[in-house]
Formats: structure tokens, sequence, C-alpha cells
């Protein structure tokens, strides 16, 4: 049984790491490809360009991230009977998830910087819109994974919640809201004296209340395995 939960686990491992791999080469042929195409080009086509290339970045940086967790003799490709149970792997998962969201919520910031410079310009493009908007939904998704409220973790539920989630969450979304109080209040008096640096101040603001909570409830995650070890 020990030698077919090692198979399958090896199996598993294996194809995850190569779709991973494949997934930062994609990421890199698409960033080479926008920085080479909008090398000499101007307007939307330099746009589409960057719009591309940083994409591309963001695919490399989590594809090379969670490939690492996956990489061949990695601790993801053994088995043994000390193995943590389900609870633990759950719990771990969620953990690194939520210490790789904020991350690309802040490579995704720069694009969006850029696309409100065309936003306040008047040029009201589809493309600028969905540049604003994905840090938002990266700090939302960070936010969502940290309450539990995510389709995984209500599958999971079982093995999600307990006493010491619940701590880590409420200390990990106190530390967010006054980081989204702080950001909000700033970004108010920015509006007042120019209301171009108020929304891209309110912008970061929002990524980084979600990367508030998503990194402090991973590092108290963190410190609380250290404290049980």
């Amino acid at each position: 049984m020990m030698a077919d939960n090692r198979k399958t686990t090896e199996r598993t491992s294996r194809a995850k790491f190569v779709l991973l791999v494949a997934l930062t080469a994609v990421g890199a042929a698409m960033c080479a490809f926008g920085f080479a195409w909008g090398a000499d080009k101007t307007g939307d086509t330099a746009t589409t360009a960057g719009v591309i290339a940083g994409m591309g970045a963001a695919f490399v940086a989590a594809g090379g991230i969670c490939a690492w967790f996956y990489r061949p003799g990695g601790p993801r490709w053994r088995v043994d009977p000390a193995e943590p149970g389900k609870r633990d792997r759950l719990q771990a998962q969620r953990a690194r998830q939520l210490a790789i969201f904020p991350a690309l919520s802040l490579l995704f910031l720069a694009q969006a910087f850029g696309a409100l410079d065309h936003v306040v310009a008047g040029e009201h493009r589809w493309v600028d819109y969905v540049r604003l908007a994905v840090p938002v939904l990266y700090a939302w998704v960070t936010a969502l994974l940290v309450m539990g409220w995510d389709g995984a973790s209500l599958k999971n539920k079982r093995f999600l919640e307990d006493e010491l989630t619940q701590s880590l969450r409420a200390r990990a979304m106190t530390l967010a809201f006054f980081v989204l109080l702080a950001g909000t209040t700033l970004s108010l008096g920015l509006g007042l004296w120019r209301a171009e640096i108020g929304v891209v101040s309110l912008i970061l603001a929002l990524a980084a209340a979600g990367a508030a909570a998503g990194l402090r409830f991973a590092w108290l995650f963190r410190e609380a395995g250290r404290n049980d070890g």
C-alpha cells in the first residue's frame, strides 16, 4: 500500500511539475515577445505589447515558485508513515497560496499604473480597464482565501476550520482593515488635491490591504508551525 501511494504521489507531482515548467516557459516566451514586439512601437500597439510582457512575467513568477514546490526529489514527492494528514496538507497549501497571490498582485500594479494614464487622458480602452481591475481582483481573491470563502476552502471546510485558523484569520483581517482604512484615508486627501493621484493611491490601498491579509496569515501560520515544532 505504501509503495502504491508513493507511485501515485510521484506521478501526480511529476505531472504538476511538467505543467508548471511549461507555464513558466510560456510566460518567458510571452515576456520576450512583448518586449521584442513593443520595442519600436507606440500607442495602442506598445500598450498591448506591454500587457503581454506583464502577463508573461506574472506567469514566470507563479510558475517558477510553484514548480519549486514540485521539483523532482522535493518534499511533495516523498511519502512516509509520518507524513501529515490531509488537514495539515490543505492548511499548508492555503498558506503557500496566501504568500504567492500578494506577490502577483504587486506585479500587476505596475501594469495598472500605466493603464491609468490612458484612462485619465480620456482613452477608454477595454484593455486598460482590465489592467486596472487585475490587482484589485487579486486583493479580493486573497481576502476570500483568508476568510475561507473560496471554492476549495468551502469544499474542505471540515479540514480547514479550527480554532487556530479562526485566530489567525482574525489577526490577519484586523491588520488588513487598518491598512485599508489608512490607505483610503490617504487616498481621500490626495484625491481632494489631485483626482488622478487619488485614484492611483486607491488602487494601491486596495492591493496593499489584500496583500497584508494574505502575508500576515501566511506568516502567522508559519510561526505557529515553528512553535508546535
